[in-house]
């Protein structure tokens, strides 16, 4: 008996979102006779996703996409897996129940969205800070909702399956995101005569992209750069012409097969944020060569303190350990060295396989 499985995720290949790039990369990947896939489009669809056992159902991006994408769910369908946090996923849920035509609602937590008291009790629970995605308090409600309606919870790392489980009970289970290792892996690598740091992501608040100019102003030996766009892009390139730092530079978005490409000329990857949850980005970095500064406060599982990069737990803790890394290129390739090795673990080609299995079992069981 065939399973059909909705995934309301965007297939379309100009979507950078990164759960959408996950979901592509998993149906990409799966294969089990076992289940059919379906999956929304707006555009053009990625090639990676044109197979026979996915179902790319085109949903119209005007004004009224939401409405559309809420009556996708109410397809006969026996199971829905990773569906989003917007009022569109929320309404066709919804509906469906209303209708009393339940069925089994797999979901993924990749961060932590929660209340001050929630966050409270799980820094409790852990013995340090936690931090929820800034910016998101409007949606809790809706986040916290599709969580306890969900059957089941995939959490992508050991430290937010245990947040799932302390909030939302016995129903949780983990599973590994993946990279796309044939593009992120560190065969060309070249050291850059001046050191350069580097980090990638959206440019708002929320990432401390201004960490960068307080960075640049201090270790004046080394070249910052800041990949991605956003809404503080244009101010902090302004504000860096201001201050004279001509070792920082915010050049925007880049696709991944260029994005590797600078990252494996480059010496080390950065990420300010406190709040994340397994920042793919770093595992991207840390395939290219580079070893990683981050904050400890998401518990990343994949990078180690002092094999393939160096763990803060306070702002100025983090600034110590870039500068650390700048002073030692030894300590940089060693730890680079290792962080490629790790990542020939973390190839979604080994782990999508794993995901496949139990949502399959899942779908049929809950």
């Amino acid at each position: 008996m065939t399973v059909r499985i909705f995934v309301p995720r965007w297939m379309d290949q100009e979507n950078t979102n990164a759960q959408n790039a996950n979901a592509r990369a998993l149906l990409s990947r799966f294969s089990d006779p076992r289940a059919r896939w379906t999956a929304v489009r707006s555009r053009e669809s990625a090639p990676s996703v044109r197979q026979k056992n996915i179902y790319i159902l085109p949903v119209s991006s005007t004004r009224f996409w939401h409405h559309r994408l809420a009556l996708a769910y109410q397809s006969r369908f026996d199971a829905i897996f990773y569906p989003g946090h917007d009022w569109a996923d929320e309404l066709g849920i919804k509906m469906r129940r209303f209708a009393r035509r339940r069925i089994p609602l797999i979901a993924t937590m990749e961060g932590i969205i929660a209340s001050s008291d929630a966050l409270r009790h799980v820094s409790e629970l852990v013995g340090h800070p936690v931090f929820s995605q800034p910016g998101t308090d409007p949606g809790i409600p809706r986040i916290r909702g599709l969580y306890e309606a969900s059957d089941h919870i995939i959490a992508v790392s050991p430290f937010l399956a245990r947040v799932s489980n302390a909030l939302y009970g016995n129903k949780v289970s983990y599973l590994p995101l993946g990279i796309e290792t044939g593009i992120f892996h560190d065969s060309g690598r070249c050291e850059p005569e001046r050191v350069r740091v580097v980090s990638c992501g959206t440019v708002k608040g929320s990432k401390s992209p201004d960490a960068f100019l307080r960075l640049a102003a201090r270790y004046k030996q080394a070249d910052f750069v800041w990949f991605g766009d956003g809404v503080q892009r244009e101010s902090l390139i302004v504000e860096a012409k201001r201050l004279g730092l001509e070792n920082l530079n915010f050049p925007g978005a880049l696709p991944p097969e260029r994005l590797a490409e600078e990252f494996r000329r480059s010496s080390l990857f950065i990420l300010p944020s406190h709040a994340e949850g397994v920042p793919k980005v770093t595992q991207e970095a840390a395939a290219c060569g580079l070893p990683i500064v981050l904050f400890g406060f998401y518990e990343a599982p994949t990078v180690v303190h002092e094999a393939n990069g160096l763990v803060a737990w306070s702002d100025d803790e983090f600034i110590e350990h870039v500068g650390s890394l700048i002073d030692n290129p030894m300590i940089r390739q060693a730890m680079g060295e290792r962080g490629a090795a790790m990542a020939k673990h973390w190839s979604w080609d080994h782990l999508a396989p794993r995901w496949e299995q139990l949502i399959i079992r899942l779908a049929s069981s809950c």
